[in-house]
């Protein structure tokens, strides 16, 4: 304990690193920043010996020096640190590396148990009374001892005891005066480690997986999925992926129809992979490892590229999604816009066998430790050929209007229906919809309702408007063909030799 000329108590501090937490959440902690700013904080406490007993003594922080050690075994480079105290009993240091230095620190501040420390001195101007305490308990420090007996005219004494008894016998006043002291306290403590990891690997079925060790908490060890897939959504839980179609105003064009696809990519873990590195790491690490999907880790950052096609899907190239939500152990979601000639691309690569289309394929990209460790997962947007019908109908959105019109002029002339023999009536039978045409009413307008999924899912032209010619004859008996009307030739003339050559069966 010290006093000062004025009657002020005062002790040393003790100090250590500190972490901040609030609310279950670290607000600080020790932090080597992008630019090379390491920042470590410190908590000043009264000395082990003195605890409890401070009473009124305040910290004494004058004269302060603090130094940062790397490789402290070895007495490697000493990098100065700048102190602030931020209040109370709490200082921050903070020192700018680069070069040679970020290098050496990053590597070791990420080890479980890092080769670098703070040493912590104090320079300090004393005045300790001259008692046979004082001089029996720094007899042994020789810069003390030398300046005891330089003021007693450097005879040579070697015993505390004796040097006591012959000064204050000399001078009685000798154990009630000062001796004044340039002292230089030091302490050395550890600098914790940076949140890393350690990296291994275990092979399992011919591939080399890698693994990560959480080196503040060494039970604990991430992995990566194998992979994502194209799925609906999670096993029992509502659809997660969804398909929608806008529709332009009016009568335009399917082709100008648009589509919002929802996706959901379900990360694919096989757990006996799991269980086999856990047993191979146990023996490795000493410990039975907790595996945790690496979307717990900290300091991990992910990205989301794919394969899209360019405006008319002539073509794809990688595209990074910058909306993409990521979570490596609940799945990838992505939403994209496509016209319609790149979504029936899309939609037809997604069903596709042919491996060098890389259509809908993609990849996460995973980065620790601002790029220390890098991790690259494949996203598989392929489905068997066998689930496009259900798949299409499971997510499309059925409060969207997914159909769209056209409009047609269906006529015929009178001399279509002279025969022999004579013809009651044409019936054209578009799906959904039907029209009769007779002698007296040879012209009928109609709007046909076409569904996009006949388009997509029955890879139907959209300019193709299939329907069925059925021709009445005044005799009773009935013949059938088949048409097509385009919606660019909004007007369907029913020829006289079409009417006429139309004498197939009806089913």
């Amino acid at each position: 304990m010290l006093e000062s000329a004025a009657g002020g108590r005062y002790y040393l501090p003790a100090f250590q690193t500190a972490v901040q937490t609030a609310g279950g959440r670290e607000t600080f902690r020790t932090d080597l920043s992008d630019d090379g700013t390491l920042t470590l904080y410190l908590s000043a406490e009264p000395p082990t010996g003195l605890a409890g007993t401070v009473g009124t003594a305040s910290p004494y922080f004058d004269g302060l020096g603090f130094t940062l050690l790397l490789d402290a075994s070895g007495g490697g480079t000493r990098i100065p640190m700048a102190a602030t105290r931020e209040g109370g009993n709490l200082w921050r240091l903070t020192t700018v590396l680069s070069g040679t230095d970020l290098k050496r620190a990053r590597e070791a501040l990420f080890d479980s148990t890092p080769n670098v420390a703070l040493d912590i001195t104090q320079r300090l101007h004393l005045a300790a009374q001259q008692t046979q305490a004082f001089i029996d308990e720094n007899w042994s420090d020789a810069a003390i001892r030398q300046g005891l007996l330089d003021a007693f005219g450097g005879i040579p004494i070697d015993s505390p005891g004796t040097f006591f008894s012959m000064v204050s016998s000399g001078d009685p006043e000798y154990p009630q005066q000062f001796t004044v002291l340039d002292g230089t306290y030091t302490a050395r403590i550890p600098v914790p480690p940076l949140p890393g990891y350690r990296q291994w690997q275990v092979d399992w079925k011919g591939r080399a997986y890698n693994y990560y060790q959480d080196n503040q908490d060494p039970a604990r060890v991430f992995y990566a999925p194998e992979g994502f897939e194209l799925a609906k959504g999670p096993a029992g839980v509502p659809t997660v992926s969804l398909l929608q179609f806008s529709l332009p105003d009016g009568d335009a064009p399917v082709d100008q129809a648009r589509a919002t696809f929802r996706v959901y990519g379900l990360p694919v873990v096989d757990f006996a992979r799991i269980e086999n590195a856990a047993q191979a790491l146990k023996g490795r690490l000493g410990v039975t490892p907790r595996m945790v999907s690496l979307q717990d880790a900290h300091t991990v950052r992910t990205s989301f590229t794919l394969y899209f096609p360019n405006a008319q899907a002539t073509a794809s190239s990688p595209l990074v999604q910058p909306d993409a939500a990521i979570d490596l152990g609940a799945g990838l979601r992505n939403e994209i816009s496509l016209n319609f000639t790149q979504f029936r691309a899309l939609w037809a690569a997604i069903f596709s066998t042919a491996p060098e289309n890389p259509l809908f394929r993609g990849w996460v990209d995973v980065d620790l430790l601002d790029g220390r460790y890098k991790e690259r997962i494949d996203f598989n947007g392929r489905l068997p050929k066998d689930l496009e019908a259900a798949f299409f109908d499971d997510i499309l959105d059925t409060v969207t209007d997914s159909t769209y019109p056209a409009r047609f002029s269906v006529r015929t002339v009178p001399k279509a229906f002279a025969g022999p023999p004579e013809i009651l009536e044409l019936d054209v039978i578009f799906p959904g919809k039907a029209v009769t045409l007779t002698p007296s009413n040879p012209r009928v307008d109609v709007v046909i309702e076409r569904s996009i999924r006949d388009i997509v899912i029955g890879k139907q032209n959209p300019e193709d408007y299939p329907y069925r010619l059925r021709v009445v004859h005044e005799d009773g008996s009935v013949t059938c063909c088949t048409g097509t009307a385009r919606s660019d030739t909004p007007n369907l003339w029913l020829s006289v030799d079409q009417v006429a050559g139309c004498t197939g069966a009806c089913a």
